[in-house]
């Protein structure tokens, strides 16, 4: 059974979304929320069933552009838990 067209633009597509996919899984991670005496309370928030949307406001208490800024390539949203997930204590 030959090959059609329609096949072949399948497999392109299929091998594309593939390669964006692999490429994508390489880029550089975001730091982890330490485990110290600063962060021990938003932690803790979190364990015992607080909305991340609250616990985040705690976040600007100390990282803001008078404190302690964020980098200049780091994207404007306020949602810190999203990428910045809880670091496993051992």
């Amino acid at each position: 059974m030959p090959m059609r067209s329609r096949d072949i633009a399948f497999a392109a597509s299929a091998g594309g979304l593939l390669l964006v996919l692999a490429l994508n899984s390489f880029r550089a991670k975001p730091v982890a929320m330490p485990v110290s005496i600063d962060h021990r309370p938003f932690a803790a928030a979190l364990a015992i069933g607080e909305k991340r949307e609250v616990v985040e406001k705690g976040c600007l208490s100390c990282h803001n552009p008078t404190i302690r800024p964020l980098s200049s390539n780091h994207p404007p949203k306020k949602q810190c838990l999203i990428c910045h997930a809880l670091q496993q204590s051992n």
